[in-house]
């Protein structure tokens, strides 16, 4: 069992398709409609109808647009910060409503193709600063296609969005049935503002798993204190990818650090514009 961003992938696959998304004014539906709960949601509601009505690649400039990334953003950073993870990765996952599957997977994997391209570095949207350049860690990568070549039955779980870690996982072999993100209710070919319940975030990870009818995972893959709760539900072997160094998990996690554990510190990032390639 593999999480996605920060595990198979330096990164964050959910947050970039996010960017994505506004940078292009890729909405079918308006946020106010979406983030009823939003603090400024009549300034939320006028900006977007303002800007729906000019062509997208005019949206983006128009100086109104400045306006709402940073709105749409400063939501989803706010609740982050405030403890709200499940809720604020469901959020910017269900601003994909009005678009169908095929729509969101397509935009999924052009937002993937373009973060591979990138300097690792950082960008602007609206006012505030960002991260960008995605890249596969290679310990992981390796890991996953040896245990694969052993036999071992491969699933990826991650609070990103369904297609955004399909995505991820399509390069490295892993089929669309074997992985869990956040995904929408739809309604006659087109997605909803609903999100499926259980949601895979925090220990709704171990939730969504035992609704697939998965047995306990003989090994966890993860690099996030979020996931305690998928590495506490491993039946063997804990591995812990140290991308995010700054932070001392185990005592952040209060986690016994016993036998049961590998720790990958520094793990190795593929280069720009390199992809993983399978056995």
């Amino acid at each position: 069992m593999f999480d996605c961003d920060g595990t198979l992938i330096k990164g964050d696959i959910g947050e970039a398709m996010f960017y994505h998304q506004i940078e292009h004014f890729l909405l079918r539906v308006s946020p106010a409609q979406v983030w009823t709960d939003h603090p400024r949601l009549e300034e939320l509601s006028n900006l977007y109808e303002s800007l729906s009505d000019l062509p997208p690649e005019k949206a983006v400039h128009d100086r109104r647009f400045v306006s709402l990334a940073d709105m749409m953003l400063g939501w989803y950073f706010d609740q982050l910060s405030e403890g709200k993870t499940e809720k604020a990765c469901s959020d910017i996952v269900r601003l994909f409503a009005g678009y169908s599957r095929a729509e969101a997977q397509d935009i999924a994997r052009v937002t993937l193709r373009k973060e591979i391209g990138l300097p690792a570095g950082s960008r602007s949207l609206g006012t505030l600063p960002l991260p960008q350049g995605i890249r596969y860690i290679k310990e992981s990568v390796d890991l996953l296609f040896l245990l694969r070549q052993r036999g071992f039955d491969i699933w990826v779980v991650s609070g990103s969005s369904q297609w955004s870690v399909e995505a991820v996982s399509h390069r490295l072999g892993v089929r669309p049935d074997h992985v869990i993100g956040i995904d929408l209710r739809e309604n006659r070919g087109f997605m909803t503002g609903a999100a499926k319940q259980p949601v895979p975030v925090l220990g709704g990870k171990v939730a969504a798993l035992k609704s697939r009818g998965t047995t306990r995972p003989l090994l966890v893959v993860s690099d996030s204190t979020y996931d305690i709760p998928l590495f506490e539900y491993s039946a063997g072997s804990r591995i812990l990818i140290r991308s995010n160094g700054e932070v001392d998990f185990f005592a952040a996690g209060k986690m016994n650090r016993d036998q049961s554990w590998v720790v990958i510190d520094p793990p190795t990032y593929l280069d720009q514009n390199t992809w993983p390639t399978h056995p």
